[in-house]
């Protein structure tokens, strides 16, 4: 993934002129709702790695190992 991905994937989110990205990460069934400063959005690449985008819902993307 590259910021190009997570500037699309968030696309709703910074139009909508938050300072925050929210998003779910789902491993081995636990789920968590994270948030991020849009300015911070590159920190995320390391941290989504070992995950797979699986769509958004309700403008909050999810992420799933």
């Amino acid at each position: 993934m590259q910021i190009e991905d997570l500037k699309h994937i968030f696309a709703a989110q910074i139009e909508e002129g938050t300072s925050n990205l929210y998003f779910m990460l789902l491993d081995h069934g636990e789920k968590l709702i994270s948030r991020c400063q849009v300015e911070q959005m590159d920190t995320l690449l390391p941290m989504l790695d070992c995950f797979q985008y699986m769509g958004t819902i309700d403008r909050i993307p999810r992420f799933s190992k």
